[in-house]
């Protein structure tokens, strides 16, 4: 039996795809825990009951990590960057002695980390641990040609981000915002969407869980129309506050034969919700209709579930949204606001398993015609497919965990013959 700890930002895409490779890992009898510099144990306990090292203190984060004020800081590039900054660089030098205490006291076989978590990488390389990089996102895949605001602000950080391992005596490699591990790095993907890997990248498919996720949310299967294709919108838990955007959409499906689940966040507890749909609300809080029942509005859903009942998913080009929408061969309309997203949805396009369209700049018309384009029998639809074959032939949790058992038992085999 081994000890594999996962290292984690305290956000629901980062989270979401470490919980299946873990539940895989426990079953083959392996002790596994988790780190996160906030509390995420409310999804831990309903996963499977995994211990959470760590602070236990709920962070109220609304105000610089999501809804409205989120929502309208993104737009300001300086604002941006340094947002980016804070997250990965100087909250990193404020995490690094508490992730060592960690370790010193749970004493893992291996690390595994998620690669914005820089601070989980300096302390398991103090440590003398050999850590993985299991990446959410497709940072470690990034072509050479593909450029953008994100990585101009890399190239801006880089200076820093240099300095901050410099002065632990350590030199990393990165690619993109990830750091790479120098033993193994997962990508949650596969050739069909991004090609051959680069060397010391290692893709296993998607990573969903063997069970329950634990972020899994009641929902209204009743109301859903069998007879009408399903488009589902989620732009996800950060970038929900977006009323303008949702309206627009809500009215390019008007005169479509579509049923339109949106995932709206905390959209559900505001005044803005009820014209939105243009009518009555029903159970207050926890769903509401329009009154032809075309739209059915939530705050969160039961995304996995759902996505395998959908014909066009809409979303923000969120790496885990992506990676869960290839896997169930749904085409995507991508708007991406931020950041990586613009990678997913880079990808998906070349990929010709969607369509990117700027949902804050595009008419009603065009939304209207790009949701045609997809539900209709055609390259898009075939792109999708052609991925989700990839996807389906590999249980990337599975093989993620497989592979994070070897460097465990290599790395203790080495050190019972020095």
């Amino acid at each position: 039996m081994k000890r594999v700890l996962f290292c984690v930002v305290p956000e629901k895409g980062h989270l979401n795809p470490c919980i299946g490779p873990a539940q895989h890992l426990r079953a083959a009898g392996h002790e596994v825990a988790f780190y996160a510099p906030a509390d995420i144990s409310e999804q831990l306990d309903a996963a499977g009951g995994f211990e959470l090292l760590g602070p236990r203190e709920r962070q109220e984060r609304h105000d610089i990590s999501r809804g409205a004020s989120f929502a309208a800081n993104i737009q300001d590039r300086d604002w941006l960057r340094n947002w980016i900054r804070v997250l990965l660089v100087e909250q990193a030098a404020v995490l690094v002695d508490g992730i060592r205490a960690e370790l010193e006291q749970w004493q893992p076989d291996v690390v595994v980390i998620d690669p914005l978590l820089y601070a989980a990488a300096i302390a398991a390389e103090l440590e003398g641990l050999p850590w993985v990089a299991l990446s959410n996102s497709l940072n470690p895949v990034l072509p050479d040609e593909l450029d953008s605001e994100l990585l101009s602000t890399v190239r801006w950080l880089a200076r820093d981000r240099e300095q901050l391992f410099a002065r632990y005596g350590l030199k990393a490699r990165f690619n993109g915002c990830d750091v790479l591990s120098p033993t193994l790095t997962l990508a949650l993907t596969t050739e069909a969407l991004v090609g051959a890997p680069p060397a010391g990248v290692q893709l296993v498919g998607p990573a969903l869980p063997d069970g329950m996720r634990g972020d899994e949310q009641p929902f209204p299967w009743d109301r859903l129309d069998a007879g009408l294709p399903l488009v589902y919108m989620s732009l996800g838990s950060q970038l929900y506050y977006q009323p303008a955007v949702f309206a627009k959409v809500v009215e390019a499906v008007r005169g479509l034969p579509v049923q339109l689940v949106l995932s709206v966040g905390e959209l559900m507890d505001s005044d803005l919700l009820p014209g939105l749909l243009a009518g009555a609300a029903v159970a207050p809080g926890v769903v509401a209709a329009d009154p032809a029942g075309q739209v059915i509005a939530v705050r969160y859903t039961p995304q996995l579930a759902l996505l395998r009942r959908t014909a066009v998913f809409i979303n923000h080009g969120g790496a885990n949204s992506v990676m869960e929408a290839l896997a169930c061969g749904v085409p995507m309309l991508l708007s991406p606001f931020c950041n990586d997203q613009f990678h997913s949805a880079w990808f998906v396009e070349r990929a010709e398993a969607g369509i990117q369209l700027d949902l804050q700049t595009a008419t009603v018309r065009q939304i209207a015609d790009a949701l045609v384009t997809l539900l209709a029998p055609g390259p898009l639809r075939t792109g999708a497919t052609r991925v989700a074959a990839s996807y389906q032939q590999r249980d990337g949790s599975a093989e993620a965990a497989r592979l994070i058992a070897e460097v465990a038992s290599a790395e203790r085999r080495e050190a019972g013959n020095a």
